[in-house]
């Protein structure tokens, strides 16, 4: 788990102006609905195999506590973020909040390091929007409060609004990502690699593969050795599978 924080804390550093700039009017759209901060984060695969949550490519903040990111991300709040984790697997709105006698969807036992860290930031309450990408990932846009928000708020056309501006926000970021914002961190391939798991998941055999690539069969043997190592896989099946779930056979 260490190497996926290694490799996106380096990935989430100096997005492009053009995506920064997007960022900022998000925010600004944001102040309107009355939210005093803002997270957005995507993520390609959202968890492993095994059903571990990955970290995302792409993460920007606004109006939040200067050392959060690093908390989420190199401290690892985030893999044990208990409305992130529900994000990822719905499609509904998700209003919560760490307050004991406020409404939420969370359960009174939802406490520990990230409950604390949001109260302590008096960031405690929120509304998150699940963005579920067919074969594109996940993403989620999460606006905060300090105070509580007006019950009416809730029960207007608020939520509805909102989600039309997280979908719009991530669609207009989509456009602009680039290829490595589309991959994700868990697994790390050579081209070499992918290549040999995706002839093999054609059906190849290992000797045919290395007449396709040109390549001696030990070579392509210690290819598909080092992808299976990769993917935590048992046999070239499970690899293949694995790949198949990362997104490396498309």
């Amino acid at each position: 788990m260490k190497s996926y924080l290694q490799d996106q804390s380096r990935r989430r550093g100096n997005l492009p102006p053009d995506l920064e700039s997007i960022f900022d009017s998000a925010m600004v759209q944001a102040a309107g609905f009355g939210l005093e901060g803002l997270i957005y984060d995507y993520t390609p695969v959202p968890f492993t195999p095994d059903g571990q949550v990955v970290p995302p490519t792409i993460v920007s903040m606004r109006n939040m506590p200067n050392d959060m990111e690093a908390m989420w991300f190199d401290e690892g709040l985030y893999l044990s973020d208990p409305v992130q984790i529900m994000a990822l697997r719905s499609i509904q709105p998700l209003y919560w909040s760490y307050h004991f006698d406020e409404p939420s969807v969370l359960t009174p036992t939802a406490q520990g390091a990230v409950a604390n860290y949001l109260r302590d930031s008096q960031l405690a309450r929120g509304l998150t929007i699940p963005v579920q990408t067919p074969s594109k990932g996940c993403a989620t846009v999460t606006g905060f409060w300090r105070q509580p928000p007006d019950k009416q708020v809730l029960e207007s056309f608020f939520v509805a609004e909102f989600m039309l501006f997280a979908h719009k926000l991530h669609g207009t970021l989509l456009l602009e990502a680039k290829q490595e914002d589309l991959t994700t961190v868990a697994v790390r391939l050579t081209p070499r690699e992918s290549e040999c798991i995706r002839l093999c998941a054609e059906g190849l055999s290992d000797k045919q593969v290395a007449y396709v690539l040109g390549r001696s069969i030990s070579t392509v043997v210690m290819h598909l050795q080092s992808a299976m190592r990769k993917l935590g896989a048992r046999n070239r099946a499970q690899a293949i599978a694995r790949a198949a779930h990362y997104g490396i056979l498309r």
